[in-house]
């Protein structure tokens, strides 16, 4: 048996119910509620207004509705394009849209289908540098990647996979966020450093890992895409499903620990670039921003119903999906 084990604490922002609210009427207004992938239904289960709330439990509202709008236009994103073009390996397809979406980056292309239009509406209201705009590019990047794979009919080296997966899931995108959303003014020499970049990098392994299991039976035992960990380790170990399973859940389970030690590490940075209080002040409130963010992470996986929706009715607990990536897995927070 998998478990997935949190060494941080969970909160919730006081400001979820509005934060829903507003959510709900974004999408809508953005037209991501036709059906195409996603249905009402669908979206009220999965609590997409929820997850900013978990993973930014300190921001003030008005940051919140906007973290949490790109937050949900990336998931709409990412199941947009599989349902559109990663089950049908519409190669050329998944390429034309993908380089609509670097055009309204670029430019303010006028936007044609929701992808495009949630897009142009969070470039228009967003200070985007060029960190920012390079991040995105990586996260669409990163999709032409795993659709050429997936065309191919291609699982990529596990090593390969996991590096590939830091720009899919958009873990700089979601640490950037975390950083703005506490106001923590760092050096840019400080978050170049190669700790700080290996605490970024483990902290967006840690989810984009971990719901690759929760989402295998919907995403990639469906066959809807190549691109799974737990196939990598599969096909390179030549190893059974659930052992696989296994062996991602330990590296979710080491990334953690990884992450634990480098904040430990920290006060030595704090020393090596001379930082002053307001820095140091920044710094803590960083780490404590990342910390919560993957305790509110798993907790929202845990409540969401994005692995385990089902239209019709059931008898099953809503706090506990089934399937392959689900039942075997006992998550702690």
């Amino acid at each position: 048996m998998v478990e997935f084990d949190m060494p941080f604490a969970a909160r919730l922002s006081p400001h979820v119910d509005r934060v829903r609210q507003h959510t709900k009427t974004w999408v809508r207004d953005m037209g991501m509620l036709n059906g195409a992938p996603w249905t009402e239904a669908f979206y009220d289960a999965a609590d997409y207004g929820g997850f900013g709330p978990l993973t930014h439990p300190t921001a003030s509202l008005e940051d919140l509705k906007h973290i949490n709008d790109w937050h949900t236009w990336g998931f709409y994103l990412h199941d947009a394009f599989r349902e559109g073009f990663l089950r049908s390996r519409n190669v050329l397809g998944g390429k034309a849209f993908i380089a609509r979406l670097k055009e309204i980056l670029a430019s303010g292309t006028a936007p044609m289908n929701p992808a495009e239009k949630g897009l142009a509406d969070l470039v228009s209201r967003s200070s985007l540098d060029d960190d920012d705009r390079a991040g995105v590019i990586s996260l669409l990047d990163g999709m032409s990647w795993e659709l050429h794979n997936t065309a191919q009919g291609r699982v990529p080296d596990p090593i390969d996979l996991v590096e590939m997966r830091r720009k899919t899931n958009a873990g700089d995108l979601s640490a950037a966020l975390a950083q703005k959303s506490v106001g923590a003014e760092l050096p840019a020499e400080l978050l170049r450093n190669s700790t700080m970049r290996a605490l970024v990098d483990s902290f967006g392994d840690v989810p984009g890992l971990r719901q690759e299991i929760l989402g295998f039976d919907a995403f990639y035992g469906s066959g809807a895409s190549t691109t799974s960990a737990v196939l990598a380790v599969q096909q390179f170990f030549e190893c059974e499903l659930q052992q696989a399973v296994s062996v991602v859940g330990d590296l979710v389970a080491a990334r953690l620990r990884q992450i634990e030690s480098i904040i430990a590490e920290l006060p030595s940075l704090v020393q090596e670039y001379d930082l002053d209080e307001q820095a140091r002040a920044g710094l803590h409130r960083y780490v404590e921003a990342l910390k919560s963010w993957l305790a509110g992470e798993l907790l929202w996986s845990r409540r969401s119903g994005r692995f385990s929706f089902s239209p019709a009715p059931t008898r099953k607990s809503f706090h506990s999906p089934t399937g392959l990536g689900t039942a075997a897995v006992l998550v702690r927070s």
